[in-house]
């Protein structure tokens, strides 16, 4: 989901040779074909209780979107949403840079995109100010450059004939061909968004009957070979985006992962912060929240479909927390099971999968990266850095490399204001490593001796399980644990962003309403019958 932290790609490559779309539509109706009506309930019934758990991208739009829902079948509904954080939003959220509010920067999801429905139909329709992703320097630098640990193997400087010229010199026909597959691949998964197919009730075998199994069976590698995309495109370009967008070389990363990372275009954001929009979710559904909140148990009641959920609620003026339980119809587990800390007798485990933990440095300093730290004889290093790991490695190569980080990046130009009131220009930097960035290493890159004064204004560090190893897979966790128990994580060994996890949500609310209405209909129908005996 980094589309969950900074979902750069490399878009100065689809902008020349290739325009890749990663197409998000709209919502289909749960109600079926156009025109058809909504099955409203002809008799009053009691209010459906549903417990959400985790505020993040799937829980804020299950709650969302089981408002709508209910209210075009005109259910009653009570949504109760358990937050274990501080603030909505999970791995969306911000900081500010120097603890300046007017300085928000994103530390978690960073971008969406054009063609994201559900992400920018929700800021439309919330009137959230919706800003362009530009990234870098006002300096003249290349736009962006690949890195193996020892060298620049690439650097793109923008539009032109002469860098087109370039790049089709250096990579051949391998841009095109990975367009084609692009849309080929997307456009299979787009008919998860349109009925017959959506709401699913399986994910697994939603991905067989839409052919999408080829590219979630294999690697990166394996994958773009067998359609004739090969190296140096597929190790240069190709790998350093499945690096930043996801901290994976190709060789552990299913094709369909890949088809993401190479899919993004028309980057944009909204102004503050993207939490923005799952914070509106919440405040539209309606649903009662509980922030610092910890669900604690989950249990089936005796003798009857309900659930009970205990929770255990921090408090502000010290150490004591309190707990309390509540019953409901449904519930929604929206963050990873093996996160969550949750027990349950009642419950089978979702599968457990692995994490990658990414490293996220955000820095500002007076100075530029240094071209001699990376080798380069140009006056400026590209404002933008994205890694691969040097020719001749396996291709089932796992870790970083030589390169000792995934990406850096100046993500935009700062006026610090000084205490005499001068105002001093400075870089907003972000770094995604596998282990910890230390200040040493800042210097390092910046070629500065660590006792440089004034050299780091500003830092802060954050550690995400940011997304799943996408490993290659054939099968995927289902959403439905048990009558009434749902979940969102299983969507993210399948693909992992914030508008997938919001898909997720949606999903589940629309089985769920879905449930509730034939089960109405099944019980008038019985009505009927019985009256007619």
């Amino acid at each position: 989901m980094f589309s969950r932290t900074s979902r750069v790609v490399v878009a100065s490559v689809a902008g020349l040779l290739c325009t890749t779309y990663f197409l998000i539509p709209g919502h289909a109706s749960i109600v079926g074909p156009a025109g058809q009506q909504p099955f409203v309930l002809s008799e009053p019934q009691a209010a459906k209780r549903v417990a959400v758990i985790g505020a993040g991208a799937a829980g804020s739009s299950a709650a969302y979107y089981l408002n709508q829902y209910a209210k075009k079948h005109d259910i009653p509904i009570n949504i109760t949403i358990y937050e274990r954080n501080n603030y909505i939003g999970g791995r969306t959220t911000t900081v500010d840079a120097y603890d300046d509010p007017e300085e928000p920067v994103e530390l978690g999801g960073s971008i969406f995109v054009e063609v994201n429905r559900n992400m920018v139909e929700a800021a439309k329709l919330f009137e959230l100010p919706i800003a362009g992703y530009d990234t870098g320097s006002t300096d003249g630098a290349d736009q962006l450059g690949v890195w193996d640990g020892k060298e620049l193997v690439v650097t793109i400087s923008g539009g032109g004939i002469w860098q087109t010229i370039k790049l089709i010199w250096r990579y051949g026909l391998s841009p095109m061909r990975t367009q084609n597959l692009v849309k080929k691949t997307v456009g299979n998964f787009l008919k998860m968004y349109e009925a017959p197919v959506f709401p699913w009730k399986s994910l697994s075998t939603t991905a067989y009957e839409l052919e999408l199994l080829p590219a979630t069976t294999n690697n990166g590698f394996q994958f773009l070979k067998s359609n004739n995309i090969n190296p140096p495109f597929t190790t240069e370009l190709i790998q350093a985006s499945t690096r930043v967008n996801y901290a994976s070389n190709l060789g552990h990363i299913h094709g369909l992962e890949t088809m993401v990372a190479m899919s993004t275009d028309g980057a944009m954001a909204i102004t503050g912060g993207n939490w923005r929009i799952f914070d509106k979710m919440v405040q539209t559904s309606k649903a009662g929240l509980h922030l610092e909140t910890r669900v604690t148990k989950i249990e089936r009641v005796a003798n009857k479909h309900t659930w009970a959920v205990n929770a255990l609620k921090s408090t502000s003026d010290g150490p004591d927390s309190q707990s309390f339980e509540d019953e409901y119809d449904e519930v929604i587990i929206a963050t990873p099971w093996q996160f969550s800390n949750i027990t349950s007798e009642s419950i089978p485990a979702p599968e457990e999968i692995r994490y990658i933990n990414l490293h996220v440095t955000l820095f500002a300093s007076p100075y530029r990266l240094s071209p001699k730290y990376f080798n380069s004889d140009d006056d400026l290093v590209p404002d933008m850095i994205l890694t691969t790991i040097p020719e001749g490695y396996d291709p089932h190569y796992r870790a970083v490399g030589p390169a000792k980080f995934w990406s850096v990046n100046i993500l935009r130009t700062l006026e610090r204001k000084l205490a005499n009131g001068v105002k001093r220009r400075e870089y907003l930097y972000k770094v995604f490593s596998p282990q910890l960035w230390t200040d040493e290493q800042i210097y390092e890159m910046m070629g500065l001796p660590k006792d440089t004064k004034n050299a780091l204004s500003w830092s802060h560090r954050k550690l995400w399980q940011a997304y799943p190893a996408e490993e290659p897979r054939s099968a995927f966790q289902e959403a439905q644990l048990d009558f009434g128990v749902w979940y969102t994580a299983g969507m993210e060994a399948f693909i992992s962003c914030m508008e997938t996890m919001s898909l997720s949500g949606k999903n589940v609310a629309a089985n769920i309403v879905e449930g509730w209405v034939s089960a109405h209909r099944s019980e008038e129908v019985k009505g009927q019958h019985d009256k007619s005996l």
